[in-house]
């Protein structure tokens, strides 16, 4: 199996994406500290998780703010990203904050749930029609919003929150059974 494939059934099966630099699954293996979290201003920290909480709310199920996910997104852009990466998401912060004051007159974290879903979803949609755009003249690169929710979907699913509380994790799973019925409710398995 070619290393390429490899890698692109370890991020579905942990919840990434193959955009991802290799380095963050080292990383997200040795966890960190407040000291860490250097590389946003207080602002920006602020605003990540906003989006990340807007991305995976607290419902019955903990939230990503309740799993770290904040935390993990500035080490792993601070750390294993490129510096060309690491300004789409820097600069993608700014950009749509102003974008929801200027559309709503308010901020992101001022708007109701269903208002940043719509808001989100419109500001996606737009953001990959100037990608199609673009795609024709140079290399297609990520828009900011669709590398903020890999990573959003990444560190929650790698969380030990997200991987016991939100999946039904299993260390070591007994056989498989590719068709094992799913009752109403149950959560999805994770390993």
């Amino acid at each position: 199996m070619e290393r390429r494939e490899l890698l692109k059934i370890m991020a579905a099966t942990l919840g990434g994406s193959v955009t991802l630099p290799q380095s963050v699954f080292a990383r997200m293996g040795e966890g960190y500290q407040e000291s860490d979290l250097t590389f946003f201003r207080p602002a920006q920290r602020e605003q990540v998780a906003i989006l990340a909480e807007a991305i995976i709310p607290k419902t019955d199920t903990p939230g990503a703010i309740d799993a770290g996910v904040p935390g993990w997104i500035e080490v792993i852009v601070k750390d294993c990203f490129e510096p060309t990466d690491q300004k789409i998401i820097s600069d993608g912060l700014a950009v749509i904050m102003l974008r929801c004051v200027k559309d709503y007159g308010k901020s992101m974290d001022k708007l109701s749930a269903e208002e940043q879903v719509a808001f989100l979803t419109a500001y996606d949609k737009e953001t990959k029609a100037e990608q199609k755009q673009l795609a024709a003249d140079e290399k297609p690169q990520l828009t900011f919003l669709q590398q903020f929710k890999e990573l959003t979907k990444f560190c929650y699913v790698n969380s030990e929150i997200g991987a016991t509380q939100a999946f039904n994790f299993q260390l070591v799973p007994a056989k498989w059974i590719p068709d094992m019925p799913l009752e109403p409710g149950m959560k999805a398995y994770s390993i």
